[in-house]
């Protein structure tokens, strides 16, 4: 079994060489990305101070000289090093557009957790060696505060999160959520282990050492995560996606069902004018369709579409496109029953299988196998 030593020494290098790949391993055309490089930075900057926090408790041995010692270090490095981990994530979801209010509820949590700890330390008279009462309540006070900020932290990324869905939908012709998935894993995985930390901290022996292991796993998918998700394209699509908003994030979405509702019924019309003579032409089999491209193709402005959509029963361009291509689907499995399952979804304009048959599915309620089986039989 691994001792509290061996799993504080892990935990330091492992956090270490996270800490080391964002801060210097970064690719250059990263740089120019303004939102990724500050959450690198203060993701760096949270996962050197656990693995500080991972040196201290190894060379200190507050593990072995009591409970109340160690959750002291634990609380006063793992308390900031959280807030910069779940900021960074927060940070890349909206571009940057953190604000003020939302790093002074976050750090007002954090430093008060610090100032209590430190001035029970100062003025309680017990020396830090010893197991002092009035250090344990002040640490069972900076638990909470920390699971506060956490939760405050989640809500504001649970908000981006679903942000990020509705503007992918709207914009992509099917569900990309693989482009950002990484970020709900994390900040979920997070959230939980933001309400285990003030109790496991407080245990010892082979809980800690089981809680610590998952604990890595977490924020090294999350660091590494964030790490590949800056560096790829990936964060260009996402960015292209929510075209980059002029006003205020808060209030973007409601000012545009405001604007949405002012508009013209005529203008409506033809809209949908468009979007017939766009169907007759069957455009929707084309690949990789955007919003950008199809209102082109439409010859209409891409916000006029968008707001057309979010009312119509297609809600965006992927339930749109979807609908379509799956009501092709169908008519190709009837009349072509040797095709093979990946050839009609490529000639239907799906350019994932996977998608094709979980789409399909929920629209008919069977694989697009079976269709075509009892299509076939049916004929026959």
């Amino acid at each position: 079994m691994i001792t509290i030593g061996e799993m504080q020494i892990s935990g330091m290098l492992t956090m270490a060489m996270l800490s080391a790949m964002l801060a210097l391993c970064v690719p250059m055309r990263s740089i120019h990305r303004n939102s990724f490089a500050m959450a690198r930075k203060m993701m760096a900057a949270g996962t050197g101070l656990i693995a500080l926090q991972f040196l201290l408790q190894y060379k200190l041995g507050f593990r072995q000289m009591g409970v109340t010692q160690a959750v002291l270090l634990n609380l006063l490095l793992f308390t900031p090093a959280s807030l910069l981990c779940s900021m960074a994530i927060l940070y890349v979801q909206r571009q940057g557009r953190v604000s003020l209010k939302e790093w002074f509820v976050g750090g007002a949590a954090c430093c008060l957790t610090i100032l209590i700890l430190l001035i029970t330390v100062l003025t309680d008279g017990v020396p830090i060696t010893q197991e002092s009462s009035a250090l344990r309540m002040a640490e069972y006070v900076g638990a909470v505060l920390y699971v506060l900020m956490q939760s405050y932290i989640f809500v504001k990324q649970y908000k981006a999160y679903k942000h990020l869905e509705l503007a992918i939908d709207e914009y992509f012709d099917r569900e990309r959520r693989d482009l950002f998935g990484w970020m709900g894993w994390s900040m979920r995985t997070m959230a939980v282990l933001a309400f285990f930390v003030p109790v496991v901290i407080f245990l010892e022996s082979t809980p800690l050492v089981m809680f610590s292991i998952v604990y890595f796993v977490c924020i090294s998918y999350s660091t590494i995560s964030l790490y590949r998700y800056g560096v790829s394209e990936d964060a260009v699509r996402v960015e292209e996606a929510e075209d980059k908003p002029d006003t205020n994030y808060k209030y973007a979405v409601k000012e545009s069902r405001m604007a949405n509702s002012q508009q013209p019924d005529q203008g409506d019309s033809q809209v949908e004018k468009a979007v017939e003579r766009w169907k007759e032409n069957r455009k929707y089999k084309e690949h990789n369709l955007t919003l950008g491209v199809v209102a082109r193709q439409m010859g209409m402005p891409r916000k006029q579409l968008q707001e057309w959509l979010r009312q119509s029963e297609y809600k965006n361009l992927a339930g749109l496109v979807t609908l379509l291509r799956i009501e092709e689907a169908k008519g190709v499995l009837k009349e072509h029953s040797d095709w093979s399952v990946e050839s009609v979804a490529d000639y239907c304009g799906f350019s994932s299988r996977e998608y094709f048959h979980r789409a399909f599915r929920h629209l008919t309620g069977m694989t697009p196998a079976k269709y075509q089986q009892i299509a076939y039989e049916t004929k026959t």
